[in-house]
């Protein structure tokens, strides 16, 4: 008792357990030696019959197998395997299985250590060449870097990275990595977490990984992701990148659907801590940045940094049977920069170093309760704000947090009736990408004796002001699944489901906010109303020579709102057919959008052949068509362009009220637009031979009617300003996507060590006339690229694209000394891009001359060393070192120009300690 109540208050200060939790049960005696356990078996049989299979090893840990399964299918085969065990196997809506307790009956086992009860720690391949799923054991072999969901996927060849968002020049950022599935935009994934939505579909193609510069007056820098999901909090993350079944929409690339940990049986609890420093890591740039990155005032170079994370996790099952987990995650980074540029110190009474910080906080509560009649509840609930904090260079009074993230969720009631269960889900996510400053106004003065501050011509205070920015779901969703039934010969296993959810968009400027430009010389601040104007005149003298001055110009942002709200509606039918050696599932899918008067129709066909009948030898095929999703962008920016107002004045003694007023004339228009859809067809083959997996697949993606922003051309240029855009479904690509996966189906064991590994390549060929819907460029525009003159739309997409790769993870367990080493190779093969160089005027046509430019390929190595040390009563203690780029490779990986200061290298060599400590 004295044991338990220690380590109940190691976790008190982060969470609050309920105080009936059941006690003890005597766990169930070792299994023989020459026995194998039940875990194992059960893996094994899921890996001879091609089906994904994810569980708690502790419902099997010290359980003997049962008699052996051979020549039984699956279900039959899973039920011979479980007899007596008071387990049954589940099959989830994308085929794969999971175990759940068939009766009442619950033991408290001790947290899962170590190695994976006889299972490969990597991911695992899904029935119809769908997609890959990675279990929590997988999640932790994984270099998890920030732990963020795109670190865990860079082992998955259908995922693809910029080249610049995590580079060099950033190690200090926590923020997740964008990433696209098999060619498409990085905007057009679905992301879920338990079964909530939580795109950012505010703006999420301006991001600060991007193009989104953070410190805008009228934008907010969004993201595609708009929660970071912390692994750490995780029991499965699956991908689906092809042949994805009729129960998601509203993506043209993948779907990653993360789900929570539930609470296992017992008291159990874990804390643990994670840094990174600059001081350990290798920043690499050349000769040309080393004083950007000495003398950086701004987070594009980011040469010292410290990061760290800590979370805490307590979990339990009362005596009542109701499972409740808790994790709080906390990760922080720290960015000391200069204030001021070029190495500059200030003259004044400002500050000469400043630290922009990074910080999200992830608290998240999991319960879940099920009774003998086949009624099962549960309910998650998260919470992850996200506050990274910048100022403006050369700047005082300029900070402003960019606010992200937001609460998600998840109710779920499902009760299973003979052979029907019924699931029901209400979700619920409110994402932000908002702002917060310090001032409401920004005043650009020329220096003077009294603004002093920057070393520059100009002394700036303040920053843009605040903007609100939120994205609402609330929705519910019903699926109903019918067990296995016989038509005739053939095999069944039915599906159908509807769901509603209210969409809320908004745009929110919180108050009037003011910005001074241009400055004119006075010797006088009196206003032609007698006053002395304070505030927007000096008479300090300037340092350029002059007595005083007053601003000419102040940009007014006016308050306001602007919202968008509508209802989306699906309904979806998919029927399993399982005939002889065949498998074909047949699915429609019905979206409706009342947001933007959409309805469509997606029809989803996968096939897969068995053809021996013994599961080694699978072939599969689809076509299936997607339809990606639309932006509350489109419909905002004309409402949030027109709140500006430009005031003008000519002399000292005018006041504002009696200046030139000009109200900002938005520079977009919205066509209407329809929804972007990819028509996909695959054919792929799953092959096990010599206790290895094969999963060979080819992809070709057509996406059409996507959407892209262009000037306004043609006639309609007389009727708008030349700056004038517009959103149209003139965006179009083509892809070709050759994937090849091989690994481990069991664990080798050598010398008292257990071994895996996975390789993959693949091979990428997209074609596409526009980067993102917020391409600045014209894509009209005339260009000559090494001479040959053509339309911008016509240049190749320069982001997500390498043409080809190669990556290899292999685990090594040694049980008897508590280690475990993993380690991550890539390689990216060189492709070509292009530099932009000054006008030419040639034969009377004045075009940007672009140069092409060679990368070449580029690999590294990334590797983790965990060592676990066992202590009475299941306690145990870890420590865990993350190398990433051991070899501390120079790898250029691409350049906007010919300068030095355009070209991005990977990270150099950067290490992550952990310490934890679990019960």
């Amino acid at each position: 008792m004295t044991s338990t109540r220690l380590r109940v208050s190691v976790l008190a200060a982060a969470l609050v357990a309920t105080p009936v939790f059941a006690q003890s049960a005597p766990v169930a005696p070792a299994a023989p030696a020459t026995a194998p356990s039940q875990g194992s078996a059960l893996s094994t049989f899921a890996a001879e019959r091609g089906v994904a299979l994810s569980f708690d090893p502790s419902l099997t840990r010290g359980r003997q197998a049962a008699p052996v399964a051979e020549g039984l299918d699956v279900d039959a085969g899973f039920g011979a395997l479980l007899q007596g065990s008071g387990l049954r196997a589940v099959r989830r809506e994308d085929g794969s299985y999971t175990l759940r307790r068939a009766t009442a009956t619950r033991q408290t086992q001790p947290l899962r250590v170590g190695g994976a009860d006889g299972r490969v720690a990597l991911p695992q391949a899904l029935p119809y060449g769908q997609g890959m799923t990675m279990d929590a054991d997988a999640l932790e072999a994984q270099v998890k870097g920030n732990g963020d969901i795109a670190t865990a996927l860079r082992s998955n060849p259908a995922v693809q990275f910029s080249d610049s968002n995590n580079s060099s020049r950033n190690m200090g950022e926590i923020r997740p990595d964008d990433f696209s599935i098999n060619g498409a935009p990085y905007y057009q994934n679905l992301f879920l977490l338990d079964g909530a939505t939580i795109n950012n579909d505010i703006d999420p193609a301006f991001n600060v990984s991007g193009t989104g510069n953070p410190n805008n007056a009228v934008d907010v820098p969004s993201a595609a992701q708009g929660i970071a999901v912390d692994v750490d909090l995780l029991e499965s993350l699956t991908v689906y990148d092809a042949n994805v079944p009729a129960a998601y929409g509203g993506f043209t690339g993948g779907v990653v659907d993360a789900r929570s940990r539930k609470a296992s049986d017992g008291l159990h609890g874990k804390v643990w801590m994670r840094m990174a420093r600059s001081a350990w890591d290798q920043i690499i740039a050349n000769d040309a940045q080393a004083e950007n990155y000495a003398d950086s005032a701004t987070y594009a170079y980011q040469p010292q940094y410290d990061k760290y994370r800590v979370g805490a996790r307590l979990e339990g099952r009362t005596s009542f049977g109701l499972g409740i987990i808790g994790t709080v995650t906390r990760s922080h980074s720290d960015i000391p920069l200069r204030a001021y540029s070029a190495g500059r110190n200030s003259a004044g009474d400002d500050v000469n170093q400043k630290t922009q910080t990074r910080e999200n906080t992830s608290a998240s509560v999991a319960l879940d309760w099920q009774n003998d009649d086949g009624l099962t509840l549960g309910a998650s609930f998260s919470y992850a704000p996200t506050d990274d904090r910048y100022y403006i260079m050369n700047g005082r009074d300029s900070w402003f947090d960019i606010k992200s993230g937001g609460p998600t969720a998840s109710l779920r009631a499902n009760w299973t009736h003979g052979a029907w269960t019924l699931r029901n889900t209400v979700n619920y996510s409110n994402v932000e990408s908002s702002r917060r400053s310090d001032l409401d106004y920004m005043r650009n003065w020329s220096s003077s004796e009294e603004f002093n501050w920057s070393p520059t011509g100009i002394s700036s205070e303040g920053s843009y002001g605040n903007v609100d920015q939120n994205d609402r779901r609330i929705g519910y969703r019903a699926v109903v699944d019918r067990d296995i039934f016989t038509v005739g010969r053939s095999e069944h296993s039915l599906q159908f489901g509807l769901g509603v959810q209210r969409r809320d968009g908004s745009y929110e400027r919180l108050n009037d906010h003011s910005v001074y430009l241009s400055t004119g010389v006075t010797s006088s601040c009196k206003l032609s109303d007698g006053t002395i104007d304070t505030f927007s005149c000096s008479l300090s003298p300037l340092r350029a020579g002059g007595a005083g001055q007053y601003f000419k110009q102040r940009q007014l942002y006016h308050a306001g709102r602007f919202e968008v709200s509508g209802e989306e509606y699906e309904a979806w039918l998919q029927d399993d057919i399982h005939v002889g050696n065949w498998n074909i599932r047949p699915g429609l899918r019905l979206d409706r959008n009342n947001v933007w008067s959409q309805t469509n129709l997606s029809p989803r066909v996968a096939v897969s052949w068995d053809v021996l009948g013994d599961r080694r030898t699978v072939i599969n095929a689809g076509v299936n068509r997607y339809y990606g999703r639309s932006f509350y962008s489109y419909l905002l920016r004309d409402g949030r362009e027109r709140l500006r107002e430009t005031l003008v004045r000519t002399k000292a003694s005018t006041t504002w009220a009696d200046a030139t007023s000009t109200t900002n004339v938005a520079t977009n228009r919205l066509r209407d637009v329809d929804s972007p859809y990819s028509d996909e067809w695959t054919l792929g083959v799953d092959q096990r031979v010599a206790e290895l997996v094969f999963n060979l697949k080819y992809v070709n993606r057509a996406t059409r009617k996507d959407i892209l922003r262009r000037k306004v051309d043609g006639p309609d240029r007389t009727l708008y300003n030349l700056n004038t855009f517009e959103y149209t479904n003139e965006g179009r690509s083509d892809a070709e996507i050759w994937t090849l996966s091989v690994a481990s189906q069991r664990p080798w064991e050598v010398l008292g060590t257990r071994n895996s590994f996975q390789l993959s390549a693949d091979y990428t060929d997209v074609k596409r006339n526009y980067n993102s819907y917020e391409d600045s460029d014209d894509m009209f525009e005339l260009v000559r690229l090494d001479g040959k003159l053509m339309y911008r739309y016509e240049l190749p997409a320069t982001q997500f694209l390498r043409p080809w790769s190669a990556r290899l993870s292999t685990r090594t367990e040694i049980p008897a000394l508590g280690l475990s080493w993993n380690n991550f190779f890539r390689y990216r093969a060189g492709f070509e891009g292009f530099s932009t160089g000054a006008s030419q005027t040639i034969d009377g046509i004045t075009a940007p001359n672009l140069t092409s430019r060679k990368y070449a390929g580029t690999w590294t190595w990334d590797a983790n060393l965990e060592y676990r040390l066992a202590l009475p009563r299941a306690q145990e203690a870890y420590a865990r070192m993350e190398v990433q780029n051991v070899l501390n490779r120079s790898n250029l990986t691409t350049a906007s120009g010919t300068a030095a200061t355009t070209m991005y290298y990977e990270p150099g060599r950067s290490f992550w300690l952990e310490l934890g400590y679990s019960f």
